[in-house]
């Protein structure tokens, strides 16, 4: 079983590692995690919640609810939420297996989540189901670098590792095709690069479903 499903203390080291890691990761793409979340409102679900690092980029009056595997992590969320006077609840679930009614959110966020699901296909088409027609589901991910090129291939040869000791995630995931072939009206992003080993290039963006649902 992946780390971060366990239960007891290796959901509570899962936790802690998570919140250390965010709080580094944060400073990195803070100006683009600005620019994409605090525009949102109304309904907002999290898929991937985690501790919590999303919080400060929303707008006050969003009604969020987050959505993760790993109970552990709620404690961290909730202090998050707080701290930041955002209302919200917490659910522990499946991404491929969203338990909201359709039509029922504003906006959708995914931010390191898409490497690490099983099923990158179905989890997009729950978020496609779950937004309100002209809903938004906004994305952070870190990608598969270039085909051909030395980080390529570093991800490649590292990625059983990295699933292993990084709770499922898979380097070298092709994320934007599976974006684009989701069925949203309009995709949107943009592909950066951090200053991270094989986790370095990402991609940005917004994916709009169309406005007759």
């Amino acid at each position: 079983m992946p780390l971060g499903r366990r239960r007891g203390w290796s959901g509570r080291l899962y936790a802690l590692l998570l919140d250390r890691f965010c709080r580094c990761y944060n400073p990195l793409v803070r100006e683009r995690k600005k620019s994409l979340l605090a525009p949102l409102a109304g309904t907002v679900i999290e898929i991937g919640s985690g501790t919590g690092a999303n919080f400060e980029f929303l707008a006050a009056g969003v009604r969020w609810v987050g959505l993760d595997l790993k109970a552990a992590v709620q404690p961290y969320a909730a202090r998050a939420a707080a701290r930041c006077g955002i209302p919200g609840s917490f659910v522990e679930g499946e991404a491929e297996r969203l338990p909201f009614r359709d039509a029922s959110a504003d906006a959708v966020i995914a931010t390191l989540v898409l490497c690490s699901v099983r099923d990158p296909a179905r989890v997009l088409a729950e978020i496609l189901r779950v937004l309100k027609p002209g809903g938004r589901f906004v994305f952070l991910e870190h990608v598969a670098a270039e085909p051909g090129t030395a980080t390529r291939r570093r991800q490649s040869l590292i990625r059983p590792l990295w699933r292993l000791l990084a709770d499922g995630c898979r380097p070298d995931r092709e994320t934007w095709r599976s974006i684009e072939a989701a069925g949203f009206a309009e995709v949107r992003y943009e592909r950066f690069h951090l200053p991270l080993p094989v986790a370095g290039p990402h991609i940005a963006g917004i994916a709009v479903k169309d406005r007759l649902g």
